[in-house]
């Protein structure tokens, strides 16, 4: 019984695979005959100057490499094309081409073989912003210039500079051709310009570039008189209703406590900046002073109070109240408005801890 069985079942094995084997392969056509050029990017974006590699082959339609070159064409003279000779798949079912951006502006690369043809859009960039600084050791508070180029404009509405530690600059004026920026208390490095429109593009490419120039931030601009009454540099005021004013100032660093009107006997550090403005007498003021807090945040930790004086010396500090001396844990920014007698005043600003960023933002608003 065992034997028949077996025989049976060996029987029936056999009949299968012998009719098994007489079925044709349904896809076999596609074997070995072109169907698809895969390429392994369609985009590039190059700085000038720099290369790139883009790979191509030709598939079958099982999705097979074939082993049939491929041409790489640049579309104009802003990119050079060329077959990568430093490559050698194993086995050689794919070619690749180097291509190098020459000029910022838009280009492509034409990929053909086996009668298929593919593009790859490239963007050549610039490689670094290369317009003029007006310095590239300016004082902390100053203002500088940056000029546009040829090919590199500015959006007015979107331009943003940022220096060295990731400080960013205070834009006061901007327009395409010209950005006028307070600089920041910063390390040196070349500046981050955000907003600049690359004009051989159309409409404009907006990139973000690094300067060729790397600036350091040398000096105060406001030192070394800005301790002292007597030696007090000035605030220019604005002259119209909501118009605004900035600066930028140090976060105060010298010991100077008598000419604080807190001080170490009020709690502070006794350190303090001042500055001078000239009041009409008719004007109500905005002063707005802000900074960057420590990353730790424990009671009373980030404080810095301002306040404004009638006359040199502590005793004529706090006209119109302490508005801005508020004692509140990390109160950034601090703010007070006043309408001062005609005359020279003084802006304080008094530090009362430590660990804040060192730039200090002074905006200063006409009401009305």
């Amino acid at each position: 019984m065992n034997r028949r069985r077996f025989g049976a079942f060996g029987a029936i094995t056999a009949l299968t695979l012998g009719v098994g084997g007489c079925k044709s392969d349904p896809l076999s056509g596609l074997d070995k005959t072109p169907a698809a050029l895969v390429v392994n990017f369609n985009h590039l974006e190059l700085p000038v100057g720099v290369t790139r590699t883009v790979t191509a082959s030709v598939l079958d339609g099982r999705a097979t490499p074939l082993p049939i070159p491929v041409t790489f064409t640049a579309c104009n003279s802003v990119v050079v094309a060329a077959i990568d000779t430093s490559y050698h798949p194993i086995p050689a079912t794919s070619t690749r081409a180097t291509v190098t951006a020459q000029t910022p502006a838009p280009s492509c690369v034409q990929v053909q073989a086996a009668g298929f043809t593919d593009t790859v859009t490239v963007s050549g960039l610039p490689s670094a912003f290369t317009g003029a600084l007006s310095s590239t050791t300016p004082k902390g508070g100053d203002t500088l210039v940056i000029a546009s180029t040829a090919q590199l404009k500015f959006n007015p509405a979107a331009v943003t500079v940022t220096f060295g530690g990731n400080n960013r600059g205070i834009v006061v004026s901007a327009t395409a051709d010209t950005v006028r920026v307070l600089v920041p208390f910063s390390g040196p490095a070349p500046l981050s310009i955000a907003g600049v429109l690359v004009t051989s593009y159309s409409p404009p490419l907006a990139v973000t570039l690094a300067t060729s120039s790397s600036v350091t931030q040398t000096g105060d601009f406001w030192a070394p008189g800005d301790t002292g009454y007597a030696s007090a540099p000035t605030f220019p005021l604005p002259a119209a209703t909501d118009q605004s004013l900035q600066y930028i100032t140090q976060l105060p660093g010298i010991l100077n406590d008598a000419n604080c009107a807190e001080g170490t006997a009020g709690g502070g550090l006794g350190m303090c900046t001042i500055f001078t403005y000239t009041a009409n007498g008719t004007d109500s003021l905005e002063f707005k002073v802000n900074w960057t807090p420590p990353t730790v945040s424990t009671t009373d930790v980030s404080d810095i109070d301002i306040y404004s004086c009638g006359s040199a010396g502590v005793a004529a500090c706090f006209e119109g109240g302490a508005a801005g001396a508020a004692g509140a844990s990390v109160k950034t920014p601090e703010v007070f408005t006043i309408t001062p007698s005609a005359g020279v005043h003084y802006l304080v600003i008094e530090k009362y801890s430590s660990g804040e960023n060192a730039n200090v933002t002074v905006t200063l608003t006409k009401k009305n």
